[in-house]
């Protein structure tokens, strides 16, 4: 008997008959099942009825929301959080639902963007409700959420006196720097018209099409000059595609299979 061929991607189904109960929680139960995660954090009482005990010395939850502080929808103490559950259960009838699990353990860097093992944990045979008991100290939690989300995230602060946290300064670092590059005599002097000639044939040996302020930053030259200089052997382009670039003249052009490619 041979054995089948595995891929990497295959689902694996050994579990797929498990029996599994699908159970609605409360959010803060949930959260502090999260934050309890690995541990025991209740036992489940099957008879008659069905009923869930939260175990003792659990963790309290932090959850966080979007600002990165703690939510207001879980409970102050884990004290607070009733200790019985009831679970009220329902027969899955004319629907076929299965829980699909993902391992990415393994993937290290990769794990946002590829997929990891895939397997079926069990089918849904069940689904339960889990209800929290109607005590008045379950209704003063209750009463007590209700109270503080409906409380404004931000609220208006009087203060006496204005608080000035960027103060004005007469001069900023660069006018600094530029002013201390003036007293040290560091001037951009025009540079001999041959000399920047040349200059311009190099930097067109490299790019076809140039912007008038590319050009200037490239050979630190004061940008009248270079325009000067530019009209002799360029010419400036008034219609699409290359609108508003210079290029050589026909005459100075020695790469004319690069320039139609590029148009």
């Amino acid at each position: 008997m041979t054995t089948p061929k595995r891929f990497d991607n295959d689902v694996d189904c050994e579990l797929a008959k498990r029996g599994i109960w699908l159970v609605k929680v409360p959010r803060y139960l949930s959260e502090l099942w999260d934050a309890n995660e690995g541990g025991v954090v209740g036992k489940l009482q099957i008879g008659e009825q069905v009923e869930f005990h939260t175990g003792k010395g659990l963790n309290q939850p932090r959850p966080k929301d979007e600002e990165g502080a703690t939510s207001s929808s879980a409970p102050s103490d884990v004290s607070e959080i009733p200790t019985q559950y009831s679970f009220i259960l329902n027969d899955v009838r004319g629907q076929t639902m299965s829980v699909l699990s993902e391992d990415k353990q393994g993937l290290g860097s990769e794990a946002a963007v590829k997929t990891g093992k895939l397997a079926i944990e069990g089918r849904i045979i069940k689904k339960a409700e889990c209800r929290p008991p109607a005590t008045s100290k379950y209704m003063k939690m209750k009463l007590a959420h209700i109270v503080k989300n409906t409380q404004p995230k931000k609220t208006v602060k009087m203060i006496d006196k204005a608080a000035v946290k960027f103060k004005p300064v007469s001069m900023h670092a660069e006018d600094m720097i530029k002013s201390k590059q003036k007293k040290d005599g560091a001037k951009t002097y025009r540079a001999d018209r041959d000399v920047l000639r040349q200059a311009l044939f190099k930097a067109f040996e490299k790019h076809s099409f140039y912007r008038l302020q590319d050009l200037q930053q490239l050979l630190q030259q004061p940008v009248s000059y270079v325009k000067e200089v530019l009209q002799e052997i360029a010419v400036y382009n008034t219609a699409p595609p290359h609108k508003s670039l210079w290029c050589l003249k026909p005459e100075y052009c020695n790469y004319k299979v690069n320039a139609q490619s590029e148009q």
